[in-house]
């Protein structure tokens, strides 16, 4: 359903159902080789944020290039479920900004407690990152959808 808000996604795949995975793939590239990762991930307000050290391969590409991918698989068995988006990746500074994603990620994960206060200090020996979509697809078979999917949601 083109043009459908990602954050309100009820009657295709929700926030809920999103967050309630555990990891997603994140590609990123640099002169032109590409490379994917797993990572541990929240969605808040329509971005997607994972928390890693600033010497990964993909770190390190990001910094280079901050365009990236995602992709996350809701539904593995059929009929397949799964979330894409690409868009742009930036460092969160923003305390605010910060300890809000992290109540979400420590609920989820049970660690990253500490970031903030490690943040604050300047202590902290990982990013945490946000990919702000430009594009999100949606790909679901339940149902009628298969013979729409996938389908693009708009980013508001």
């Amino acid at each position: 359903m083109a043009g459908k808000d990602l954050q309100q996604m009820s009657d295709e795949v929700s926030v809920d159902e999103i967050n309630a995975r555990l990891t997603m793939q994140l590609a990123t590239s640099h002169d032109g080789l590409p490379w994917n990762c797993t990572v541990y991930f929240v969605l808040y307000e329509g971005s997607f944020y994972w928390l890693s050290f600033p010497g990964r391969r993909h770190s390190q590409e990001l910094a280079a290039n901050p365009n990236a991918a995602i992709a996350i698989v809701i539904q593995p068995t059929q009929p397949v479920v799964g979330v894409q988006a690409e868009g742009v990746v930036a460092i969160v500074q923003d305390i605010i900004e910060a300890e809000a994603v992290l109540d979400i990620y420590v609920g989820k994960y049970n660690q990253g407690g500490q970031f903030i206060s490690l943040l604050r200090t300047g202590n902290n020996k990982h990013n945490l990152y946000r990919l702000s979509p430009k594009r999100v697809m949606v790909f679901d078979e339940r149902g009628s959808r298969a013979t729409i999917s996938p389908r693009e949601l708009r980013i508001t």
